[in-house]
């Protein structure tokens, strides 16, 4: 089989399975409705928001919970799959066989903004993640030094979106405190 980056365009829409061939070069693969989405490593200040946010997600997070990195979410179709920057998932999941986690698995995704390409966080995986009924996502914006939550998903977006800054307090997926000053200092 040719490469999948290399092959004519278009044979037909993206699938799950043609990111198996994709390199390991560094670069995120992703499929938002069968459409590829290729986009570079972070840079620093994105790495640091992100590392700075798990780190507080993790410290109170339950158990039976995981707040992890680097995992898929994927449309049940297979025309859409997303790597978002942290995912908070069922625990039960680890170890498991599965390639990506469906949807319903997926109790939070975050996504910090990049300047290289905030359309694909604002727009794009705004549209794919309540699409396929992810229940909260945030799109933690580092230059706003903000957090929008959104919430209660439809088919056309989602219904719920309240900006955070300062203190970010909540109860889901599990109950937490937030010093957004610290994320972003």
């Amino acid at each position: 089989m040719a490469h999948p980056l290399l092959r004519p365009q278009p044979l037909r829409a993206w699938q799950f399975e043609d990111l198996l061939d994709t390199p390991d070069d560094g670069y995120r693969y992703e499929i938002f409705d069968g459409t590829l989405l290729v986009t570079p490593p972070p840079p620093m200040p994105h790495f640091t928001t992100l590392y700075r946010l798990r780190r507080a997600l993790e410290a109170q997070a339950p158990a039976h919970l995981v707040v992890g990195e680097n995992l898929g979410v994927l449309r049940r179709d297979g025309t859409s799959y997303f790597i978002p920057d942290l995912v908070v998932f069922d625990a039960d999941l680890l170890g498991s066989s599965v390639a990506a986690l469906p949807p319903a698995a997926a109790k939070l995704v975050v996504e910090v903004v990049s300047p290289s390409n905030p359309s694909n966080d604002l727009v794009l995986k705004r549209a794919g993640y309540a699409m396929v009924g992810v229940a909260e996502y945030w799109i933690v914006e580092s230059g706003a030094r903000e957090v929008r939550v959104l919430t209660e998903p439809g088919p056309t977006g989602y219904l719920v979106e309240e900006k955070r800054s300062g203190e970010m307090r909540g109860t889901a997926p599990f109950p937490y405190e937030l010093d957004l000053t610290k994320i972003f200092a």
